[in-house]
Formats: structure tokens, C-alpha cells, sequence
């Protein structure tokens, strides 16, 4: 009796263990790669969607992101497709909007997928852990955050940039009117004298013109009449002269009113740096130098300039008094 419970149990023991195997041969053999995959390598990171039907083929997608070293974000997706036999996997990346297809193989782990990717003329395996699409959105979220520092210091070093640009126009704005200003002292004497030797030659001409009206004569007085005409012209000229002079002047002080604003935007900062706190943008050493100096050559030169068009416009003034006068003369005698 005792042999024969023996012999059930040791039968129903092998029955047990041949089902066991066989049902887990099936379950080898019938497990589906469905689902969603993480690979996450450096600044880098992919999530394959990929869904199996039961003749072991699947479709689904490849989304990746990766962090550029300007601080942002790139990303893409693909379609996929491919199959499975066994622990093998063979898949199709087709790349958007051209109509190219890369293939992988790989192999099915416990773990996940492990795809065979070229690298230049070597070969590796990347890993895609079985996951969630929210852990593929933790990881880009990551990814964003670790790009903000760079994103900052590479708008900082825009904004330097920019400032650089802004100060050496500011810097060639006023060598320009130093180099200007230092022609306007060479020639303003000239105006001075211009005008003085103007009143010399007008005056000249009233004399003979008067002397000649004396004589009482027709041919005399025609003559004196051609003097008072010529001196109509030089009127003419001298008025050019008036305008040429008038508009440099304006000029000057247009041209002074406005360096004067730009350079008040500088003051604090670059000039002086009284008000500058950590953390704030400013320019580069080098542009803030060259300001200074062209800043000092600027304020040095305004004095003597100023000087020269108030000689100027004084001789100006007196010449055209006298002036007046002597046409005034001269419309007389007829």
C-alpha cells in the first residue's frame, strides 16, 4: 500500500514539474515587447513607444531629446517599426520628413532592450530600461533645468556684447568730433580775418565808387554804378559764407548735446562704477578704457572750441555791422 501512494506521489511530482516547465516555456515564448523604454545617456535621452501584435511585429515611435551646449533643447521623433524572435529584436527607425530607414538589432533582456548602435567605425550597445513616458518627461525636465545656467551666462555674454558694441560707437563718435574740432580751430581764425578783410574790401570799393559818383559825369557815375553792383555780388557771397559758418556752429552744438546724453548713460558704470552691484552687466574693461580716454580728449577740447566760434561769431557780428553800413552807403548814391 505504502509503495503504491508512492508511486502517485513521485507520478503527480513529475506531472507537476513537466507542467511547470512547459508553462514556463510558453510564457518564454509568448512575452510581448509592448510598452514604453527609457535610454538616458549623458545630456541625452530617448523614449521608445512600441506596440506588439501577435505575429511579433510592432510599430510605435522613438522620441528624442538632447541638450545643446547653447543651453536649449533639441528634440525629434521618429516612426518605428520591426519584430521579435525570441530574445531577438530587429528595428526600423524611419527618419522624418525624408524617407530614410536605419535598422538596428538588438536583444530582449529581463531589464528592457538593448539595441546595437554604430559609432563612427566602433559599435555600442544602448540600453532602454522599461519605463513610463513620465519618465522620459522627468528626465527632459531635467535636462531644461540644467540648461538654464547656460542660457543665462550665454545672454550675459550677449548683453556684454552688446554693451562693447554701444561703447566703442560712442568712443568712435567722439574721436570724431575731437579730430573735427581740431579742424574748426585750425580754420575759425580764418573766419575772423575772412571778415575783417571783407569790411577792408567793401569799403575800398564805397571810396572809389563814391569818388567816382563825384566827378558828375555819365561815364564816371556808369562806372560807380558797376562798383555798387559788384558789391551786391560780394553781399551775395558773404551771406554763403554766413551759412556755411552758422550751420558748423549748430552742428557742433548738436553733435555736443548729444554726446553729452550718451555719456551720461555711462556715468556710474563704466566711468565711474559708483553704482555698480554684484550681479550686474556691464561692459568689458577694455571699451570702458577706451571710453575714458576719448571721454577726456572730448571734455579737453570743448573749451578752445568753444572759444574759437565765440571769436567767430563776435567778428562775424562787428564785420556785419560795419558792413551794413557800407552797403547801406553805397544803395545811396543812386
Amino acid at each position: 500500500m505504502e509503495d503504491q501512494q508512492r508511486k502517485y506521489l513521485d507520478l503527480a511530482t513529475c506531472l507537476t514539474a513537466f507542467m511547470m516547465s512547459t508553462l514556463l516555456l510558453a510564457g518564454c515564448g509568448d512575452r510581448s515587447v509592448s510598452g514604453s523604454y527609457v535610454s538616458h545617456f549623458g545630456n541625452q535621452v530617448d523614449l521608445l513607444q512600441i506596440t506588439e501584435t501577435p505575429d511579433h511585429r510592432f510599430t510605435g515611435t522613438l522620441r528624442h531629446a538632447g541638450l545643446k551646449n547653447d543651453g536649449t533643447l533639441s528634440s525629434n521623433s521618429a516612426n518605428v517599426s520591426g519584430s521579435v524572435d525570441g530574445n531577438s529584436i530587429t528595428l526600423t527607425v524611419l527618419e522624418t520628413p525624408l524617407p530614410i530607414r536605419q535598422n538596428f538589432s538588438g536583444t530582449v533582456t529581463g531589464s528592457g532592450i538593448d539595441l546595437t548602435v554604430g559609432n563612427g567605425a566602433q559599435t555600442g550597445v544602448e540600453h532602454f530600461a522599461t519605463g513610463q513616458p513620465s519618465d522620459f518627461d522627468t528626465v527632459v525636465a531635467q535636462l531644461n533645468q540644467a540648461g538654464q545656467p547656460i542660457i543665462a551666462a550665454r545672454q550675459r555674454g550677449q548683453r556684454v556684447e552688446q554693451l562693447n558694441r554701444q561703447l566703442n560707437a560712442l568712443t568712435d563718435s567722439l574721436n570724431r568730433f575731437v579730430a573735427s574740432a581740431h579742424q574748426h580751430l585750425e580754420r575759425l581764425p580764418r573766419a575772423q580775418a575772412y571778415y575783417q578783410h571783407a569790411v577792408t574790401v567793401e569799403q575800398a570799393k564805397l571810396d572809389r565808387a563814391q569818388r567816382l559818383e563825384a566827378i558828375g559825369n555819365g561815364v564816371a557815375q556808369g562806372q560807380a554804378g558797376v562798383i555798387v553792383g559788384q558789391m551786391g555780388v560780394d553781399k551775395s557771397q558773404i551771406s554763403i559764407a554766413d551759412d556755411s559758418f552758422d550751420r558748423a556752429q549748430n552742428d557742433e552744438a548738436t553733435a555736443e548735446n548729444a554726446l553729452n546724453a550718451r555719456i551720461a548713460q555711462w556715468h556710474g558704470t563704466c566711468l565711474d562704477g559708483n553704482t555698480v552691484k554684484a550681479g550686474d552687466v556691464i561692459p568689458d574693461m577694455g571699451p570702458c578704457k577706451g571710453l575714458a580716454r576719448a571721454v577726456a580728449a572730448y571734455k579737453a577740447v570743448l573749451p578752445p572750441l568753444h572759444n574759437a566760434f565765440a571769436a567767430a561769431a563776435q567778428a562775424k557780428a562787428h564785420g556785419h555791422a560795419q558792413l551794413a553800413s557800407i552797403w547801406q552807403t553805397a544803395d545811396n548814391l543812386h
